[in-house]
């Protein structure tokens, strides 16, 4: 098992043990599940959202798989006001249940396919980690309803901010390992150009390491697009990217992915984040 499968099992016990409380097979029952709520407040007709992020099998070190494809696969089906999903490389839709841990917390979607943590209260996209039943296969992605092209805007500029959230391949025995952080996106839509940094913590159970905060380089975005991407401005070996789309009828938010190589403030040694992030203007 890599150390990436490892970082996730080790969360997920976490969550779990946070959940029971220590109370033991007397402990109270969980609650029975509530009404779905919706994952988008502002959804109201079939569709399947734009999905972009970091997917990783649990056995074998190979670097993430970033491509649309590789992720899983969110949609809602207005007729029977439910969400589904679909694993990668999988033709079978499954519906979710809806289990909530409180206002503002993360929410627990459980099914026969896969487990889904959100994070944020975003109107047109979603942050999520996921993890298929089958413990084969693990992400962390972005959900969002997508821009049409009519919705860009082409003149002024925006700013964006949103958060990142991701995995790593360190690994120590004595902490679960992840990425989380802050990202900053500036877009002149009539000039057709994008700047912007990042600002990852490797998180080691609670404890935040910062990573800096690294600007964008060799960014990619043309006038009236719905897309954008670009690297990172670091000297790390490594795999090292980032892309996106906009989201919401009028590019109010985006979803994105990124990989980033980085010198580990814990041990010196280099590794690779990846995963996905949300922002908004």
């Amino acid at each position: 098992m890599n150390r990436l499968a490892r970082n996730l099992l080790l969360g997920a016990a976490a969550v779990s043990l946070g959940a029971c409380g220590g109370g033991g097979v007397n402990s109270t029952p969980m609650p029975t599940p509530a009404p779905l709520d919706p994952i988008f407040n502002a959804v109201i007709k079939s569709q399947q959202f734009a999905a972009v992020g970091a997917s990783h099998t649990y056995e074998g070190d190979q670097g993430p798989q970033l491509a649309a494809s590789e992720q899983l696969q969110v949609r809602y089906v207005e007729s029977s006001n439910s969400y589904e999903v679909q694993l990668p490389h999988s033709e079978t839709w499954t519906g979710i249940s809806y289990f909530s841990s409180g206002v503002g917390e993360p929410t627990n979607f459980g099914g026969p396919t896969a487990d889904l943590y959100f994070q944020g209260d975003y109107r047109y996209s979603r942050l999520f980690q996921w993890s298929d039943n089958g413990s084969t296969v693990f992400g962390y992605e972005a959900i969002g309803m997508a821009t049409a092209a009519n919705g860009i805007p082409v003149t002024g500029s925006a700013d964006y901010s949103g958060q990142v959230w991701g995995s790593t391949s360190e690994f120590h025995p004595d902490g679960y390992m992840s990425i989380k952080g802050d990202i900053a996106l500036s877009f002149n839509f009539g000039l057709g150009s994008l700047s912007g940094n990042i600002s990852p913590v490797l998180q080691k159970d609670f404890a935040p390491y910062s990573l800096g905060t690294i600007e964008f380089r060799d960014t990619v975005y043309s006038a009236g697009g719905t897309t954008f991407g670009g690297k990172f401005d670091t000297n790390v070996a490594g795999l090292n990217s980032f892309s996106g789309q906009f989201a919401g009828p009028n590019a109010q938010e985006l979803i994105g992915n990124f990989a980033l190589p980085y010198v580990s403030p814990i041990d010196s040694q280099t590794y690779q984040a990846d995963g996905a992030f949300v922002a908004r203007h």
